[in-house]
Formats: C-alpha cells, sequence, structure tokens
C-alpha cells in the first residue's frame, strides 16, 4: 500500500516504512495508486484529496499526533 505524507513527517514516513508501507511525497503528481495522506493541520484544501480515478482516500490529520498513534490509524483503516 503506498502512503503519500506530507513534507517534514519524516519520522512518520520512516515509521510507516518500517511497518513495510511504500511511502511517497504528498504532491499533485504523486496521488497514483495512493490509500492514503498523512498531513499536519488538516484544512479543507485536504478533505477531498482522491486519486488520478476520481476516488477518494482517507486523510490522516497527525497534528498532535505521535508516529505510533498515526501508524496505527493507517492500520485501523485496514490499510495494508
Amino acid at each position: 500500500m503506498r502512503i503519500a505524507v506530507q513534507d517534514g513527517l519524516e519520522n512518520v514516513k520512516q515509521a510507516l516504512r518500517a511497518e513495510g508501507y511504500q511511502v511517497t511525497r504528498l504532491t499533485p503528481g504523486s496521488m497514483e495508486g495512493v490509500g492514503a495522506a498523512v498531513v499536519t493541520g488538516l484544512s479543507n484544501n485536504f478533505m477531498g484529496i482522491h486519486d488520478t480515478d476520481g476516488n477518494l482516500f482517507p486523510v490522516i490529520d497527525a497534528t498532535g499526533k505521535t508516529v505510533e498513534e498515526i501508524v496505527r490509524q493507517v492500520k485501523e483503516r485496514g490499510l495494508h
């Protein structure tokens, strides 16, 4: 599963990779095949993220969460 992670969340990227996830930078051109996105400061700009086929996917707000909490949320959403 590919997870797009906002720049600046390097510790989250490392933890997700350690759990076996493919991690990509969160950019407009990187959404192909992404199963979820991790961002900080969730705003309306991120509420309707979709892949290139128009499918919506979960957006996890990392604000105020530990790396462990973020990884757990990814797993709880069934993103294996």
